[in-house]
């Protein structure tokens, strides 16, 4: 309100008036939904009207870390498992839009489990939308979903984080759109596949794998996905050739980040926008790449082909190494449609990016990233021009630039073959900003193909 309407308000009577507290008490409570449970409860001070207001709020969101016993590094534990019991004892018959719950079920016991498994069974009878569940026992798995999770028919909205699920005999999910499983140990790799395919509205499907699940091959099929994303808490390689496939007709953007995989097998990606890629197929493990290994070679044109229509890339330049071994086998595919392309690297290992952009004869965008892991040595600074890049119009160097000469090698490259450059970027680093004009000056000494380039400096 402004001020002059403040002043009217303010003229009516000789104090404020609690308009908050006017409100009906079904508004008050939807405000109440978004707040964490503890704040909600902090309310019932402001007034009567307001002392149990809290139990009628139609969300439950609390973690055990609200139970911080003073002046210790402990939580009490009970007194959390009394409040979150009591909470679902209130208006039990009522509707439940949300329900998000965090805990630490070290040392809980079958009894403890079953109350949080009662609480699962009763907010889905309440027709809950939105469900979080989290165990922070570090990777026990005590806790099993009960089966009645599989057929809410009301969830839209699950994440599940360091629990288990069983091999379910029956799925109906039929409203489920967003599904995040994060270090979920599974039955069997049928769990994960059945539970995905019987969801037939679901659009964003998460996975972030432990690297001590124990299931070979993961399977993701669905005729309504459109974006997925597969990543692992850890880049320790295995021995084992683990295995993901993707069958999704629909997927709009894929982000995949193991480096533990040895095979992803991509089926009917033809939708396919943007990508988000952070592989090596498992072959640190193996030291490098056998061009002998023709299982190997095919599995990595099949996915190259897989990804080929995507309009936007983001890649690990440990991943574009792998690609650039490849290219000295077989040649890329074209990415005909690829617009925009991000490479994030720790070094100077340019001579894998030109190989690639050939690739890319529509590209306009390129962004060099910084990684914030080392590659394996092996890969030499570009040594000679390739082709030219016809369709480059901006250019963006986002690691800071110290004037080493491998970093205006790179700079050469792209001023001296760029036919149509716009703009390149450069970020200096803090260490030479002093140095700018000398910069700016030995920049100004490259040949440049682009008339019309500007070069900026940040």
């Amino acid at each position: 309100m402004d001020g002059a309407g403040e002043k009217r308000v303010r003229a009516k009577g000789s104090r404020e008036v609690d308009w908050i507290s006017n409100l009906p008490e079904t508004l008050l409570c939807q405000v109440l939904f978004y707040l964490p449970t503890k704040d909600v409860v902090k309310s019932s001070v402001l007034s009567s009207r307001w002392r149990n207001l809290w139990k009628y709020v139609p969300g439950f969101n609390l973690s055990y870390c609200d139970f911080h016993v003073r002046n210790t590094f402990s939580y009490d534990h009970n007194t959390f498992l009394r409040f979150v019991d009591s909470f679902m004892g209130f208006n039990s018959q009522s509707c439940l839009q949300s329900f998000r719950l965090e805990y630490d079920s070290s040392g809980y016991g079958e009894p403890k489990l079953a109350l949080i498994r009662r609480w699962i069974n009763s907010v889905v009878s309440r027709k809950v939308k939105y469900l979080g569940v989290l165990d922070d026992s570090c990777d026990n798995y005590e806790f099993e979903m009960p089966p009645t999770l599989y057929t809410c028919e009301t969830l839209v909205y699950l994440t599940l984080d360091g629990l288990s699920l069983a091999s379910p005999k029956f799925v109906y999910l039929p409203s489920l759109k967003e599904l995040h499983l994060s270090i979920v140990k599974f039955a069997d790799h049928m769990a994960l596949e059945t539970l995905i395919s019987q969801c037939p509205v679901l659009e964003n499907l998460n996975i972030s794998r432990s690297f001590c699940d124990d299931f070979e091959f993961t399977c993701v099929r669905s005729q309504s996905l459109l974006s997925f994303t597969h990543v692992a808490d850890t880049d320790e390689m295995l021995n084992e050739d683990l295995v993901v496939a993707i069958d999704a007709p629909k997927l709009k953007y894929l982000r995949l980040s193991d480096h533990r995989i040895a095979s992803f097998i991509l089926n009917d990606l033809a939708s396919l926008v943007e990508a988000d890629i952070d592989t090596v197929f498992n072959l640190i493990c193996k030291k490098m790449f056998n061009p002998n290994d023709l299982n190997k070679r095919n599995m990595i044109r099949d996915f190259l082909v897989g990804i080929s229509s995507i309009k936007t890339l983001i890649i690990a330049s440990s991943t574009l190494e792998v690609i650039y071994d490849y290219s000295r086998c077989e040649p890329l595919p074209l990415f005909r449609n690829l617009s925009s392309l991000r490479v994030d690297f720790y070094g100077y290992k340019w001579e894998m990016l030109p190989i690639f952009l050939e690739s890319c004869p529509n590209l306009k965008s390129l962004v060099v990233g910084s990684a914030n892991y080392r590659e394996k040595e092996g890969i030499n600074i570009l040594s000679v021009p390739r082709g030219f890049l016809s369709s480059l119009e901006y250019v963006k160097i986002e690691r800071p630039l110290k004037g080493e000469a491998m970093e205006m090698k790179l700079v050469s490259y792209l001023l001296e073959n760029s036919t149509i450059l716009k703009k390149l970027t450069l970020c200096l680093d803090d260490s030479i900003k002093k140095e700018e004009s000398v910069i700016l000056k030995e920049l100004n000494t490259i040949p440049r193909l682009s008339s019309a380039c500007q070069v900026v400096i940040l």
